[in-house]
Order: C-alpha cells, then sequence, then structure tokens
C-alpha cells in the first residue's frame, strides 16, 4: 500500500519545481502562480495564498530569495550560482556595450535576455565585485569622458545620420576632418574603434577612439541602412590555400587553374588588411581594386627601406 505520506511529499516537490520553472522562464505572473497553487492545494478549504507563503518559506531555507514587482514574481537568486573574476566581468561589461549598438530585433533582445540571466546568478563574491565596479577601477577601461564618446558614437550607429569626424591621422599626427556614414562600434582586444564608410562609399574606415579629436551629426542620412564599401579580392598560395582560416566578413570564390585561393574581403579597414596580408609575404596577392594594390606596394617598398639604409 503506498505511503500517503510519501505521496505527499512528492506532490509538494513537484509544486515547488513548477513554481521555480515559472520563475527561471520569466512567466512568474501573479495570476499564474496563484493558479498554480490553487490546483496544487490538497483540500478545497485551502487557500492558494496561504500554499504560496508556504513555498516561499521553502525556497528560503534553500537561500532562494523571491521578489514581487509589478505583478511579477522575480527569482533573485538560484540554486547554483557563477563565481566571476575582475577580467570576467570586464569582458561583460564589453558585450554589455557592444549589445547596445545591435539594431532593435531578436538577436538583440536574446543577447539581452542572456545577459541578464547570466547576471542573476552571481554568486555573493561576484556580486560585491559588481557593486564596487566604478569607472575609476581598474576595469573601467576608458574616462569616463571617451566612455560618453562611445555611447554617443553607438547612438549615431543606431540614428543613421552621416557625421563629420575631426581625428588624428595614425601617420601624420595630423588633425584631418571626414565626411562619412556610422557603420558599428567595433570592440578588440587593446583598443575601441569607430568604424565608418567614407563619403565616396569606397572603403570602411576604423578610427580608434583616442584619435578622434570631436564628432558632429549632420542632417542627412546615410543612403542605405547598411552602407557597403569597396570588395577586396586578394588570392592565397602554396601552404595558405589549405591553411587560411576565412574571416566572418570573407568569402572564398574557389581554388583558380593555378591551385590559388581567391578570398573576397568586404568592410575590412583597407590598413588593418594590407597590414594582415603583409604577413603571408610572397604567399599573398591582392587582385583588386588598385588602390589597395597600391597601399600593400607602398607598404612593401617601405619594408625595403629599412633594410636599404642599413
Amino acid at each position: 500500500m503506498p505511503d500517503k505520506l510519501s505521496e505527499k511529499y512528492n506532490d509538494s516537490c513537484v509544486v515547488l519545481f513548477d513554481f521555480l520553472k515559472l520563475l527561471v522562464s520569466g512567466e512568474g505572473s501573479y495570476e499564474k502562480v496563484i493558479k498554480l497553487f490553487a490546483e496544487s492545494s490538497d483540500n478545497e478549504k485551502s487557500n492558494p495564498h496561504v500554499v504560496l507563503n508556504k513555498y516561499m518559506n521553502a525556497l528560503k531555507i534553500f537561500g532562494l530569495k523571491v521578489k514581487k514587482d509589478n505583478g511579477y514574481y522575480h527569482l533573485l537568486s538560484f540554486p547554483y550560482q557563477i563565481d566571476l573574476d575582475e577580467n570576467d566581468l570586464e569582458a561583460l561589461s564589453l558585450l554589455k556595450s557592444m549589445c547596445k549598438s545591435l539594431p532593435p530585433g531578436k538577436n538583440k533582445t536574446s543577447f539581452e535576455k542572456f545577459l541578464e540571466d547570466l547576471e542573476l546568478r552571481y554568486n555573493e563574491k561576484t556580486q560585491k565585485l559588481v557593486d564596487s565596479f566604478t569607472t575609476s577601477s581598474k576595469t573601467a577601461l576608458y574616462s569616463m569622458e571617451l566612455s560618453e564618446q562611445i555611447r554617443q558614437c553607438e547612438q549615431y550607429c543606431q540614428d543613421k545620420f552621416k557625421l563629420n569626424i575631426t581625428y588624428l591621422n595614425k601617420k601624420n599626427i595630423e588633425e584631418q576632418i571626414l565626411q562619412c556614414s556610422p557603420v558599428e562600434v567595433k570592440y578588440h582586444k587593446r583598443k575601441i574603434c569607430l568604424c565608418v564608410c567614407t563619403r565616396d562609399s569606397s572603403r570602411i574606415m576604423e578610427i580608434p577612439f583616442e584619435c578622434i579629436k570631436s564628432v558632429e551629426q549632420l542632417p542627412n542620412m546615410t543612403q542605405s541602412s547598411h552602407p557597403q564599401a569597396m570588395t577586396i579580392v586578394f588570392k592565397l598560395k602554396g601552404k595558405l590555400v589549405r591553411n587560411y582560416r576565412l574571416r566572418d566578413w570573407e568569402t572564398s570564390q574557389g581554388v583558380d587553374q593555378d591551385g590559388n585561393l581567391i578570398v573576397v574581403n568586404k568592410n575590412e579597414d583597407f590598413d588593418i588588411l594590407v597590414s594582415r596580408l603583409m604577413r603571408y609575404g610572397g604567399l599573398c596577392e591582392v587582385m583588386s581594386p588598385k588602390i589597395v594594390r597600391a597601399m600593400m606596394i607602398e607598404a612593401i617598398e617601405e619594408a625595403i627601406k629599412n633594410y636599404n639604409n642599413n
């Protein structure tokens, strides 16, 4: 004969897990929670609110905190928790900033939900680190002034209006003015750049924020919501044909009759691309456009001068 007390405990555990499921999914509305406990009442006289309080106390015993806000019950702590250090939080801070620059839609919503779910799982030590996470700490990568400029430029990328940017040229260390269309804010390992498309849409440029002196938003909008820059085509030879890893912004046109891999590159800063291709030496040749071929030749000649002067 089944043990009625054991059956009652089993039923209670199922209800508790159903309650946790509602909380974790973010669907713990007052109506759904009350309905859940009304259905679980062991007799008609049981009050759903009394049953709810009983299970809330059970969660407290296990160290789980629940808060009611705007008609929804929210789980403030989880059964399993994550221990993160300052480097982890620094990486998450960059991810949050990147998320802000994403266009509205499913990807941005899903990413924000992922970050929220992650934050809910911080353990006590990690939460204390977050609370002490200020712009003056070592985890703050940029000054307050630069951080504000980054946030403003992320907004410019969403607004799609053209910009006038005054910046320091990396070669001449002189101020230059560029009229362009903002594309996105790019986060690299050691720097953060504003990625723009030049006025004639001939090339993509990445301008480090530390080089930007001022940004002026113009009244005219970009002609396309996603400005497209010139396409660069280069071929790779030898061992690179088999070992080269295509970037996200690159596609392959296959192998030509001589066994060379043809790569099509879109929306990469010309200077960055030329520096990268220079590493491949004689195993790489830029095919088009002429402007990038000329930049490649100039970079090679500059490198040769370093040896001719000795």
